[in-house]
C-alpha cells in the first residue's frame, strides 16, 4: 500500500492533502498537512497498523478463512479513515496552519 501524489481532502472547511507510505510489514505512516498558500505547514504523521497481504501471504494462505481478521490488518487507509485521523490530531492539539516539525502519534483504530 503506497500512495505517491498526494491525495486532496476536505475535512471541516478545510482543505488537506494526504500520503501514505509503508513503514514496516505491520505499519504504514499516514501522512497529513494543510493544503493552502505559504507552506509548508507542520505535517501530522500517524502510524497505522496495516499488514501488507504480499508480505504475509503464508499466514493468509494457512490460516483457516475465518481467523485471518483475528491475525492481520488488511483494511486499506480511505479518506474516512484520514479525515477521523484529521479530526483525533487537532482533538489532540494538533495545530495544521503552524509552520515546523511533523506532529508524530499512532493511531487509535
Amino acid at each position: 500500500m503506497r500512495s505517491r501524489t498526494p491525495r486532496r481532502i476536505h475535512v471541516d472547511d478545510r482543505d488537506y492533502r494526504w500520503v501514505v507510505r509503508l513503514r514496516d510489514s505491520a505499519h504504514v505512516d499516514v501522512r497529513v498537512w494543510l493544503d493552502h498558500p505559504g507552506g509548508p505547514y507542520r505535517p501530522l504523521v500517524v502510524t497505522h497498523r496495516f499488514d501488507d497481504p504480499w508480505l504475509h501471504y503464508g499466514i493468509l494462505l494457512t490460516a483457516p478463512p475465518e481467523r485471518v481478521r483475528e491475525v492481520l490488518r488488511l483494511e486499506p487507509v480511505k479518506p474516512a479513515l484520514v479525515a477521523g485521523l484529521i479530526r483525533a490530531g487537532l482533538a489532540a492539539g494538533w495545530q495544521p496552519e503552524e509552520k515546523g516539525a511533523a506532529l508524530y502519534t499512532e493511531s487509535i483504530s
